[in-house]
């Protein structure tokens, strides 16, 4: 057999490599692919289609070799029913390694036994009556799909009887013959009077076309159940059933011999090959190359198994019955999409609910469903095909498992680590620390370097790659990108995490600030800390260290400027220490009518300007966002907003609220004080960066101000444009004087409030 090259580090692949034309099942949307070692590769495909929308179908193909072979598993029972997970820890448990599962055969729900032929390491553990489609696996992993009809017989030397049933429930009034042994479960669950023959084996097996030779151990009639001895044979048979039958059994004795028979009828000795099989009565989806179109009609999730004509064969599930998800397929579709896959032989085996498809990925310790079974939980079912990994430990490394390493921009000087989280083997086991097969090198052109504990130390400009190798190769790689100079830097306060753009305060005000510096690049930020800057002082301000620290001077009437440092850009704050009146800090508003409210607003920390060409300046012209507002009025409340930080926010565009006002919002909207936008659809946004109307303001100012009674109406002449829902608030602020209108005697409740406006409001309800 030829072996496989391993290709390292590069498990993941675009599904596109796979399947270069599918439009059986619509056109491709997405997917991904595994491989899975063992000459196993795992596929997703996703599809759209005008007529259905989409699907979604996992499959498995498997070049046969030593190292995985496919097995039936059906449990420690025939009787009864398990999950996938359950299969697996049954296969654990019994020194077997799932590697890829799926359901097989359909069964029945109320005692779990399947409908058709099972064959386990070689033995027949459960036979139908009649022939069925089935699909057998070879010792060395090879499979083929034919038709299976096993003729069982048992024979004295004179006579001979059929055995219609292995391991099938003996349900009262059916005339044959059944065969039960401990493979079927501890008990016969007979329920009507019954003739039992127990037997032991003497020699041969129950397998296809070989012959067991048994010695009768007892025989008797019972009403029930009984118990099934290990390891031994039992035929019973209903006492009202086939005349002839029963008289056969009825003559048997103890000690005598008898021959146990089991043919594939029409066969040419390939089913003696089987050392695994299962049947299935949901009909051959292709032979010898042909696809079939003669079902019912009828979309569901499907599961199937394929061979192609190189023999490689095909373990395959489609999601069905989940709007949005995967519709599923009829069987006319599912038998054109096994051969638009390659397979030239293929068998429809249980779906619906059933359908399952579960794998241990390389790098795993545990296995994982895959597909979306379409009943939402795991259903039990009888028996499953599983590809048992054969693989032992090699100690070669194979899969390598870093720690998260999150944004991986750094400003220079800075420091990461690759931490080796977990390592596997060339068979996918699990290695125990210290690796000490495993190394660490970076490839760059920057003055970066690693060390034998995967530290790195980020220094210069450009693109560091990071690579952990062995001896066989490199494993797996991370790109660092280094910057020396950033495009911008911000700095925040420590307190609240809110940007700084410029401190004025009073000189006799005793403070300190914990200050925060950050890089971007392109929007991006780096990581960096404040050591990674210089901090210098321009002014007789202060001091600050080089954690960022300010100590603020006592000189009055002075400014100066706080300089950050990295690389070759400088962030200048602005530092104005006024006597009280507050200073105005703002350039725009040095000629407005509510400069003296804004300066007093900034200095007391409700309010915030931003730096615009060297100037600090507030726009207090420019209308107010929402967010804007929501900052002012958690600032003037002085609510604490480490506190809200866990709390859900459930507006549909929560993820479109900026990081700056996240704590505002969710500590107003805890407090109900802002509660967000009724879109058409019923849905609540918060809309962050749309402008607050002067109603909305009003309302919201209405929720912090003390509640009166008896308010008196609105007397402009556009009240009764008021919305409902802000009434109780303008009323109130008219009353007390904060809210008076304008010009024409109007209130204009749906215009958008400016910035200077929304300030001065504030202002009035503070010094009311």
């Amino acid at each position: 057999m030829k072996k496989k090259v391993l290709v390292l580090g590069a498990l993941l692949f675009s599904i596109s490599s796979v399947c270069a034309h599918a439009d059986i099942l619509g056109e491709e949307s997405g997917g991904w692919s595994t491989y899975m070692g063992a000459d196993t590769y795992f596929h997703n495909v996703q599809f759209t289609s005008d007529s259905v929308g989409k699907q979604n179908e996992y499959y498995v193909e498997y070049t046969p070799n030593s190292e995985a072979v496919p097995v039936v598993i059906n449990g420690k029972s025939i009787w009864g029913t398990r999950t996938i997970k359950e299969a697996e820890q049954y296969m654990r448990n019994n020194g077997l390694r799932p590697l890829v599962g799926i359901n097989a055969d359909y069964f029945s729900f109320k005692t779990g036994i399947p409908m058709g032929y099972t064959i386990i390491d070689g033995e027949i553990v459960s036979k139908e009556f009649g022939g069925q489609d089935a699909i057998g696996f070879r010792e060395d992993g090879t499979g083929f799909i034919k038709w299976l009809d096993i003729q069982t017989t048992l024979s004295n030397g004179e006579k001979q009887i059929d055995i219609m049933y292995i391991n099938k429930w003996l349900q009262p009034g059916f005339d044959p013959v059944y065969m039960l042994n401990d493979k079927f479960g501890s008990s016969s669950k007979t329920n009507s009077e019954c003739i039992f023959v127990i037997c032991s084996p003497v020699e041969g097996r129950i397998h296809v076309d070989e012959e067991m030779k048994l010695r009768v151990d007892d025989v008797f009639i019972y009403t029930g159940a009984i118990e099934i001895p290990e390891g031994k044979q039992v035929f019973a048979m209903d006492v009202h059933g086939n005349a002839e039958c029963y008289d056969f059994l009825s003559r048997l004795y103890a000690g005598q011999e008898l021959i146990l028979r089991n043919q594939a009828m029409g066969d040419d000795g390939t089913w003696k090959t089987a050392l695994n099989a299962v049947s299935s009565v949901g009909g051959r989806l292709i032979s010898n190359g042909t696809v079939n179109s003669d079902f019912e009609a009828g979309a569901a999730p499907r599961t199937a198994v394929g061979i192609k004509a190189d023999g490689n064969i095909i373990f395959y599930t489609l999601d069905g019955r989940q709007s949005g998800h995967s519709y599923g397929a009829q069987l006319k579709t599912l038998a054109k999409r096994m051969a638009e896959l390659g397979c030239v032989e293929a068998i429809n085996l249980d779906g619906g609910g059933s359908t399952v498809i579960s794998a241990l990925f390389p790098g795993n310790d545990q296995s994982m469903v895959v597909n979306s079974p379409s009943d939402g939980y795991l259903r039990n079912v009888a028996n499953f095909i599983f590809l048992k990994d054969n693989r032992e430990r090699t100690g070669i490394p194979w899969i390598i498992n870093l720690n998260d390493a999150g944004n991986t921009n750094y400003i220079s000087g800075m420091d990461a680590s690759m931490t080796i989280t977990s390592a596997y083997d060339t068979a996918n086991y699990k290695m125990e620390p210290p690796y000490n097969d495993l190394h660490f090198r970076v490839d760059t052109d920057t003055d970066s370097t690693i060390d034998d504990d995967g530290n790195l130390h980020l220094e210069g400009e450009g693109v560091v790659n990071a690579v952990v190798y062995g001896s066989n190769g490199d494993l797996i790689s991370r790109v660092y990108t280094v910057y020396e100079t950033p495009e911008e830097i911000k700095i925040y306060n420590q307190a609240d995490w809110k940007e700084v753009t410029g401190i004025y305060t009073h000189a006799d005000e005793e403070m300190q600030l914990s200050l925060s510096a950050a890089s971007f690049v392109n929007g991006v930020e780096l990581n960096s800390n404040n050591r990674m800057y210089t901090w210098e002082i321009e002014g007789d301000i202060g001091t600050v260290t080089p954690d960022g620290i300010f100590t603020l001077g006592n000189t009055e009437n002075t400014s100066g400027r706080i300089l950050i440092t990295a690389g070759n850009m400088t962030k200048e704050i602005p530092v104005e220490i006024g006597s009280y009146p507050v200073a105005n800090p703002f350039y725009d508003t040095e000629n407005h009518w509510a400069r003296d409210i804004i300066s007093t607003m900034a200095a007391e920390g409700i309010l915030n300007g931003q730096q615009e060409d060297g100037m600090m300046v507030f726009k207090p012209d420019n209308n107010m966002t929402r967010a804007e507002f929501a900052s002012m009025i958690v600032n003037y409340m002085q609510l604490d907003i480490s506190k809200y930080a866990n709390e859900p926010l459930s507006f549909v565009d929560a993820y479109n609220i900026p990081q700056w006002a996240q704590g505002a919002i969710k500590a107003a909207y805890k407090e109900g004080i802002i509660l967000g936008r009724v879109n058409d659809d019923g849905t609540v946004a918060f809309a962050p960066y749309e402008n607050i109307t002067r109603a909305e303001a009003m309302t919201i100012l209405g929720k912090i101000v003390p509640q009166k009674d008896n308010l008196a109406e609105l007397p402009f002449a556009d009240s009764g444009d008021v919305p409902s829902w802000a009434q109780n608030g303008a009323k109130l602020l008219y009353s007390m004087g904060i809210v008076n209108g304008y010009e024409g005697n109007v209130i204009l409740p749906n215009s958008n409030i400016k910035r200077a406006e929304a300030a001065t409001m504030l202002y009035k309800i503070e010094n009311r």
